[in-house]
């Protein structure tokens, strides 16, 4: 739990900040980060902030975009638009540190203000800080470092507290608008606020648009980079089918008259990347309300009030269908499609055929999502003596986060059409919903409800109700998530030491947490507005916490030393009761050695804990709303034949080859959910670190950290790139050479719903359920300095930041220990690149300011999925070097001002310009379907920026 201290203590918590705030507003009161203790910083970390002067310095109009200046802070690089790029177009960005964390969390806590938010998502429950504007923002403290003996859950790698503006008088309004190349930006804030004796009222209104950007604006993202030194991730699936004739290998592109291919990936001709939006559009309405008032010299009283909108807009692609077809002297009577042509030469009776629906259906694919939240925090602090303080506080809020997703072709109804039943084999009694009895078909064919993929533009014959069926498939989800907290803190001194005050603080916590989904989808026998079923989900979890931290001047004023003018030793641990798993405790020690004025060591250690989030161990049976099975989406796996000897038997595949790859052309199902078996995430860190502010060169500070993490049964759904080289996963992954039965299939998905098509011939099933087998252990040193003077030709501050990660190794369950240092893409959770980096050279003279700012990013090697060049394994086949280098990248951001210093009204306006990547560098190339690592990397290119900020 964080606190609020008296005026006099404010120096002592924004003296380690990057940059010192420079609002106008009078500070009386500040928010401590990563301690109970009143009126102390915390021991033995090293507190890192963004103050509201670094805040002016960018055209930041989200606060996830402020967090590009702390390079310890994972993704924050990113366009933060759209969930790092992923297909669900959230727009949630929750940022982590030092990419310690799982796929199902991120292992870093997010708070406001010192307290916790309500979650936000649809599937992926995250704390999402965007919540608030940047201009409602006062300085943003990351402590990187474990926390849950102060906080609970989710501080294993540290905690990010954005702290609001309090305490200012006056008015104040900005706007700036931005233009990159097919993108643009408009943000506007509001902030007024009212100071008198014994209490303050402060409201803000923040607004951001922020335009989508097209795939298909940016030639990087082509799926053919062979001419960027990449591969072909191009695809059989065109406008106009693309088919193989029954009994063989080759496959021939419309209008059929020539020469065929082989079904390889570098031999795919057809590429609709382009139709799709790479980022979705985005725009944001946010407030936030407070009042604070003092009720005689010992009672304090406050509140905040946080209302956040958010919409997203993306297209969509329409998507592919792969299925057999069946032609004249078939047999297949009633199945046989009437606009069947075979290539030239070809006599077979059936095909298989491979259909983009882009091109026929045009565009209207979209998704449209969002979310709405609100929470009200309430305070009161009174004095019980002149050494402890009462308070007293909660915090009631919901989010309700939608997505429904349109127009997607639906599978089932293409199916239909294609071969009379609803599966891409054709089988007629194969059900439509495995697990019961119900066969859905659409026999016999005819020029009326038949789907015609041969022909395209005005020769196309398929009928306009047909055409209307393929674009009938929305999808539907909503997720309301709530949160009650209340917590009660008592804090003050114990009694003195010749080194100075003993000092505790304790207190108890409640917290309920809830979660309702409801999601629409189809059922796969036919369009979504007659065949949809609804699954509705209630979670609900209850912690009872309680927490005590003792602080001890070892050494102080009192009783110094020579070499030892302070010593501080802090003692903190938290119990916590779960209603749905059990209890768990942690603890820190942390100690401050002031050697001499100037030089501090600090070190800590501490145990931590993420809970299993609602999404990850669902609701009863492990169902949650990500639960069900359905064609394999992971890409091409390249399985190892000495682990899976059936691989050998599939298609295309030889017991003479080490690897054989599947997930493209040898098609199979995946089954996703959650695992009502998930224990709680473990995590242990320690650090040590020197802060140097040297007397002898007034200006200058230095902070050096080395840090070292371990997270125990991380949360994640094993990826199978992953799984088939893990002994302890191989039993994930279950091959059939001759494709799996209609009964397999459905005593592998048991209660899971069907979500999408399933392929024409299931050689696979893939158990893609998320599980404790994350095992990391992290070190790396961080480090941060500047120097501040001033000359005859203006003043000066040069600094720069650094995270050098020096060890990344990683366990699954049981296998052994590989290092994925300076990689990315092999677990598809967050990245592990060893170097990045921001420097900044920043002037100002009279009316004038400029900065400029580097960011770095080393280079680090590809080791996704979709690498060119394969992984090398050892005997136990884990990884141990290959995978594709991908280079570093430096970027240059520009920030110029021009404050307007009057007698007038414009007195007080600073009108300012920012070029965001001022040389226009596309991101490092990055051998996947994107070309670039959206991790990493930012498609947006150069973003000029203009505004105004007023105050009065």
């Amino acid at each position: 739990m964080s606190l609020i201290v008296a005026a006099g203590l404010a120096s002592a918590a924004v003296a380690q900040d990057k940059s010192k705030a420079d609002d106008t507003s009078v500070v009386e009161e500040v928010v401590v980060t990563g301690t109970s203790i009143r009126g102390a910083a915390p021991v033995g970390s090293a507190l890192v902030a963004v103050g509201r002067g670094e805040i002016e310095k960018t055209s930041a109009t989200t606060v996830q975009q402020i967090l590009k200046t702390v390079p310890s802070v994972v993704g924050a690089g990113s366009a933060g638009q759209g969930s790092f790029g992923s297909a669900d177009n959230s727009g949630t960005n929750a940022p982590t540190i030092h990419g310690l964390g799982a796929s199902a969390s991120n292992s870093t806590l997010i708070l406001i203000d010192g307290h916790r938010i309500p979650l936000t998502g649809i599937n992926h429950a995250l704390a999402d800080p965007n919540i608030i504007a940047p201009g409602a923002i006062e300085r943003v403290e990351v402590l990187a470092d474990g926390a849950s003996s102060v906080y609970g859950s989710d501080a294993v790698a540290g905690v990010i507290n954005f702290i609001t503006r309090r305490n200012f008088d006056g008015f104040e309004a900005s706007a700036q608008a931005g233009v990159a190349d097919h993108y643009n930006t408009y943000s506007a804030s509001l902030l007024w606020g009212k100071r008198w004796d014994g209490g303050s009222a402060l409201f803000s209104y923040g607004y951001s648009d922020r335009s989508n950007l097209r795939a298909g604006d940016r030639d990087f993202t082509k799926a053919d980079h062979r001419a960027q030194g990449g591969t072909n991730l191009a695809s059989f699936a065109c406008g106009t089918a693309s088919v193989q004739p029954a009994g063989g290998s080759l496959i021939y592109a419309a209008p059929y008259t020539g020469a065929g291919v082989a079904n390889a990936a570098a031999n795919a001709f057809c590429d609709y990347s382009g139709v799709a939006d790479l980022l979705p559009s985005e725009r944001r309405h946010s407030v936030i309300a407070k009042v604070s008032q003092d009720f005689g010299e010992r009672l304090t009283v406050g509140a905040d009030v946080v209302y956040s909108k958010r919409k997203n807009f993306a297209a969509l692609s329409r998507g592919t269908v792969t299925a057999t077809v069946y032609g004249p002297g078939s047999g297949k009577g009633g199945q046989i499609n009437p606009f069947y042509v075979n290539p030239t030469g070809s006599a077979a009776t059936s095909q298989t055929i491979r259909w983009d629906a882009n091109d026929l259906l045009g565009p209207g694919a979209y998704a449209d999502s969002g979310a709405t939240s609100f929470f009200v925090n309430a305070q009161a602090q009174y004095k019980l003596n002149d050494n402890f303080i009462l308070t007293v506080a909660g915090t009631a809020g919901n989010d309700e986060s939608r997505e429904q997703r349109v127009g997607v072709v639906c599978g089932s109804c293409a199916n239909l059409a294609l071969n009379g039943t609803t599966n891409g084999s054709g089988s007629t009694t194969t059900a439509s919903i495995p697990g019961t009895s119900l066969i859905v078909l659409n026999n016999p064919l005819t020029t009326a409800n038949a789907l015609d993929v041969w022909h395209t533009g005005s020769a196309n014959l398929t009928s306009p109700a047909v055409l209307a069926a393929l674009k009938d498939s929305t999808t539907t989800q909503i997720a309301n998530q709530t949160m009650e907290n209340a917590r009660a803190k008592i804090d003050g001194s114990l009694f003195a030491l010749p080194g100075g005050d003993v000092r505790i603080a304790f207190g108890a916590e409640y917290s309920h947490y809830g979660l309702k989904q409801d999601l629409t989808r189809p059922t796969n026998i036919g369009p979504a507005s007659t065949g949809s079923a609804t699954v509705n989900l209630n979670y609900g979890r209850t912690v009872k916490s309680g927490f005590v931290e003792l602080l001890v001047p070892v050494i102080g004023d009192g009783n110094a030393l020579p070499l030892v003018q302070a010593l501080d030793l802090n003692l903190s641990g938290r119990y916590d009761n779960y209603s749905d798993f059990g209890s768990t405790k942690n603890p820190k020690v942390a100690i401050n050695w002031k050697m001499v004025d100037g030089v501090k060591i600090r070190a800590n250690w501490a145990k931590s804990f993420v809970a299993p989030a609602f999404t990850s161990i669902g609701s009863g049976n492990g169902i949650t709303g990500e639960s069900g099975y359905g064609a394999f989406g992971q890409g091409t796996v390249n399985v190892p034949i000495s682990a899976f000897p059936g691989a050998a038997s599939l298609p295309g595949c030889s017991s003479t080859a080490t690897t054989c790859a599947i997930g493209t052309t040898i098609t199979g199902i995946q089954l996703s959910g959650g695992n009502d078996q998930l224990q709680p995430q473990h995590g242990k860190t320690w650090a040590v670190g020197l802060d140097l502010n040297p007397g002898f060169l007034p200006g200058a500070r230095l902070s050096v950290t080395y840090w070292a993490s371990k997270l125990t049964g991380g949360i994640t759904a094993p990826t199978p790139s992953l799984a088939v080289n893990s002994p302890d996963l191989n039993s994930l992954l279950i091959i059939y050479p001759t494709g799996a039965t209609p009964a397999q299939i459905a005593a592998a998905a048991g209660t899971l719903p069907l979500t999408s098509a399933l392929p024409s011939t299931v050689y696979f099933i893939y158990d893609f359920r998320q599980r404790n087998v994350l095992n990391l252990n992290i070190a790396g040193v961080d480090i941060d300095g500047g120097y501040k003077f001033d000359t005859d030709f203006g003043a000066f501050n040069i600094g720069g930041s650094l995270s050098l990660k020096t060890k990344f190794d990683q366990r699954i369950g049981s296998g052994g220990v590989f290092s994925v240092l300076n990689t990315t893409g092999f677990n598809t959770t967050f990245p592990s690149i060893k170097t990045q980096a921001r420097a900044n050279i920043s002037w100002s003279l009279d009316n004038w300011s400029a900065d400029i700012f580097a960011n770095y990013t080393g280079s680090y090697r590809n080791w996704s999925s979709t690498t060119q060049t394969p992984l090398t394994r050892n005997a136990a086949g884990l990884p141990t070097g290959g995978g594709d280098k991908v280079k570093a990248a430096t970027t240059i951001d520009l920030h110029v001002a021009y404050d307007i210093k009057s007698d007038g009204w414009l007195d007080g306006t600073q009108l300012f310009a920012d070029v965001a990547n001022l040389f226009d560098k596309d991101p490092t190339f990055y051998n996947n379907a994107n070309g670039y690592d959206t991790f990493s990397g930012n498609p947006i290119g150069r973003l000029v920026s203009v505004g105004f900020r007023a105050k009065y």
